[in-house]
């Protein structure tokens, strides 16, 4: 096994402080990076108690589990740990913002992935059927690619629509726990979108340091119409999501 595959998978496809009493409830669980990405969808959600930085949310009828802890692949595994402490996964979606690759598939629209590619070790992930309509490939990267990048991965990966950061892990993970996988993602920056580095904001933990990014922002006034057309987009791509998936899951419409 490669070697950076191979630490990848180390400490990732085993549950870390089991429950003492192991739940029986089955449950669909989403997990995304950052609680923007679920709060138009959990907004009338019950709120779980967070456990070692995941916070989760449960649906009323007690069949949907939802959970964000940061960016990239340690916090999403956490994620995915905290999933069976509180149900029985029975099927797993990566949910979330992601970065276009393509104009048609531009600023808060919505997207489901036909397979999820690993930049980092170039694995493969079939995403399970499902009754709607899938187009393309999603990539994962192990940081937050810029829009220098985006035209090397677009030429370089032509069926990509779309890159991310986490769900290559979690395809790995439901793979290796045979639970269905599936990617749903919503657009919140376009292809040409000249945005700032945003990983020189990413903290070990996964958590974006918003004061600090303020305060840099705050001296170039360049970049402030790019981020408030950044977080329009964003907001508009997390509210289609949560429409998306309310429809695909069969739960009513977000308030």
């Amino acid at each position: 096994m490669p070697e950076n595959k191979a630490a990848l998978l180390k400490g990732f496809v085993t549950l870390e402080d089991p429950p003492k009493h192991a739940p029986t409830n089955p449950a669909i669980i989403l997990i995304a990076a950052l609680a923007g990405e679920l709060k138009p969808l959990t907004r009338s959600w019950a709120a779980l108690e967070s456990v070692n930085g995941v916070h989760g949310f449960q649906h009323p009828s007690n069949t949907i589990f939802a959970f964000h802890a940061g960016m990239g692949a340690g916090p999403v595994t956490r994620a995915f740990q905290r999933a069976f402490q509180v149900c029985v996964p029975t099927s797993v979606y990566s949910v979330g913002w992601a970065g276009s690759l393509r104009a048609e598939t531009p600023a808060g629209s919505t997207f489901r992935a036909e397979a999820v590619l690993d930049l980092a070790t170039h694995e493969t992930f079939a995403c399970a059927p499902s009754n709607w309509a899938t187009r393309g490939t999603l990539l994962t990267s192990r940081r937050v690619e810029t829009h220098a990048d985006k035209p090397r991965l677009a030429a370089g990966y032509p069926s990509a629509r779309a890159v991310d950061m986490e769900a290559a892990t979690l395809a790995r993970l439901a793979t290796a726990h045979n639970l269905p996988f599936r990617a749903v993602k919503a657009i919140s920056d376009e292809v040409d979108e000249p945005l700032p580095d945003l990983n020189l904001f990413i903290t070990p933990q996964g958590q974006f340091a918003t004061v600090r990014f303020i305060a840099h922002v705050a001296l170039r006034p360049p970049l402030w119409p790019v981020l408030s057309r950044f977080g329009k987009n964003s907001s508009l791509a997390a509210t289609n999501l949560a429409e998306t998936l309310a429809a695909e899951l069969g739960i009513e419409k977000p308030r």
